[in-house]
This record gives structure tokens, C-alpha cells and sequence, in this order.
């Protein structure tokens, strides 16, 4: 997979060829779950002809760790392996991409990549590929040059949904939606019938919470209060709605409501109880 092939804004586009031009160190790599951070890094990686290797993240099951891209964490362990794969120099260039999945770095992964950081090696690189940029830790960010992905254009994401053959107009729009400019998203959602359902269903709930019906609210409500990461898609999908009625319909109050979620999103984020945040915004 080559820069060309990716389908990125034009302005990413632009940053990111003038990166591979001249490879730093570190990179970090970031944008919103679906816009395909690990596939440009991968692509960056190639364009200029690197052996590429990947760090996922692991979480414990059942005893034993196994790569889990959306509640797992880059781990300490992985990092001191790979300080001691890089103790020696490279003769050709070696890229190490840590792609941190929905979540990041542990604190102590965070701590032993940093010694990486501060003995760069000729031919040796670093990418992280992440969608928590916020959670890492200053001294890396510092040390490290940033590459933010930012959502394609509304023209982009309907050629590319034109691209994938979906002829349906209300699967379109549907997509168009949901999608939001993510072609990573896009691409998943276009191929797996079971995950676009359930996508869409996420996106009727956001309808559900906007609308009168308090019960159903509640119903609502109860059916996110295990799964994290759909709960923060559900607040996506109800900003989201909020602020296409706004731009049609100015109103302070929607704009209060907007924020009000956007804080409730922040709580959650954070590890608050997802029933209760979730209730306070309806209620």
C-alpha cells in the first residue's frame, strides 16, 4: 500500500508526502477511530522502501495476552523487546510503527519508549499510529514530529462510497453519515454487513435520545451501559445530528446541549459510570 493509493485530504496529502521525503526519528500519527492512522503509517513506511514492523495492543484473557486492537494497550514488555531488536545498527532503514489501537500506551510502555526516543539510530525510525493523541506523554510528543489525519472531504467520501459499487441511496447516506469523512470506516462499514447494522443501529438510538419519549430514553440508555466505545459513538451521532439542525436552525439552547454532551463524552472517556453520564444528559 502506497501514499497514492490511500485515499487522505488533500491537505494530509500534501504533509505527509513532505514527511516521507525525510523520515524524523519519531512520529506521531493521529486522527479518529476509522480514518486509517496504521495504514499511513504503514504507506509512509513503504514509500520509502523500509522493513516495516508492527507493535499491537495486547490485553490479558484468560491468563494469557493476546492482541485486542480496541481494549487493549501498547505494554511495557513489548517496548523492552524492542529496545533490545534495535541495540544495533541498521544497515538498511527499519521502521517500528506502535499502532496503540482504540486506547494508547500504558504509562510504563510510555516511559521505557521515551529511552528509545533519546538514542536515535541511523536507518531507524518510529511511527505511533494512534487516536489518543492526548494521552501521551508530553516528553514523547516533544521528541516527535506530528502528522494529524484529518477527515477527506464530503466530495471524497461520495466518490468513494460511488467506488464500492453500494448503489442503494439510503445506504449512501446512511454511510455518508456514519462515515463522516473516516475511508478506513467507510471501507469496514461497506463490507461487513453485521458491523453496519449495528452501526446504523447506534445511529437510530442518537435519534432516540434527541427525541420526547423519556422512557425510551431510558431504554436506550441501559442497552450502552457495558460497551464503553459505543457509547461514545452513540454522543458522536447525537452531536453530530445536533449540529446539522444548527446550522439550519440557530439556537443557544442546542449549542448548550452540545456542550452538555461533549462534557458527558469527556466523563466517560475518563472511566465515568456510562448509565448515569448518559442519563444526566436526557433527564
Amino acid at each position: 500500500m502506497s501514499l497514492d493509493s490511500l485515499i487522505l485530504h488533500p491537505r494530509t496529502r500534501q504533509i505527509a508526502q513532505k514527511i516521507a521525503t525525510n523520515l524524523p526519528h519519531g512520529l506521531i500519527i493521529d486522527g479518529p477511530v476509522g480514518i486509517g492512522v496504521r495504514q499511513t503509517a504503514e504507506a509512509i513506511a513503504r514509500e520509502i522502501g523500509a522493513t516495516v514492523f508492527v507493535i499491537e495492543p495486547k490485553k490479558k484473557i484468560k491468563g494469557e495476552l493476546a492482541v485486542d486492537l480496541f481494549e487493549g494497550s501498547v505494554i511495557i514488555d513489548d517496548i523492552r523487546d524492542l529496545y533490545h531488536q534495535t541495540r544495533t545498527g541498521q544497515h538498511d532503514k527499519h521502521v517500528y510503527i506502535l499502532d496503540t489501537g482504540s486506547k494508547s500506551m500504558t504509562r510504563g510502555a510510555q516511559n521505557a519508549f521515551l529511552k528509545l526516543l533519546e538514542e536515535p539510530r541511523s536507518n531507524l525510525h518510529f511511527i505511533i499510529a494512534t487516536h489518543q493523541f492526548d494521552q501521551l506523554l508530553p516528553t514523547i510528543v516533544s521528541r516527535c514530529q506530528r502528522l494529524p489525519l484529518h477527515p477527506i472531504t464530503d466530495e471524497q467520501t461520495m466518490e468513494l462510497i460511488t467506488s464500492l459499487d453500494i448503489t442503494d441511496a439510503t445506504k449512501s447516506t446512511r454511510l455518508a453519515f456514519v462515515g463522516r469523512g473516516l475511508p478506513a470506516l467507510i471501507k469496514r462499514l461497506a463490507d461487513d454487513e453485521t458491523l453496519y447494522a449495528a452501526r446504523i443501529a447506534i445511529m437510530r438510538d442518537a435519534k432516540t435520545l434527541l427525541g420526547s419519549d423519556t422512557y425510551d430514553k431510558l431504554i436506550t440508555i441501559h442497552r450502552y451501559r457495558e460497551s464503553r466505545a459505543d457509547a461514545l459513538t452513540l454522543i458522536d451521532d447525537v452531536n453530530h445530528q445536533l449540529r446539522t439542525i444548527l446550522r439550519s436552525q440557530p439556537n443557544k439552547q442546542l449549542v448548550a446541549t452540545i456542550e452538555r454532551f461533549l462534557e458527558i463524552r469527556a466523563a466517560i472517556s475518563a472511566g465515568g459510570n456510562i448509565r448515569l453520564q448518559l442519563t444526566s444528559g436526557v433527564l
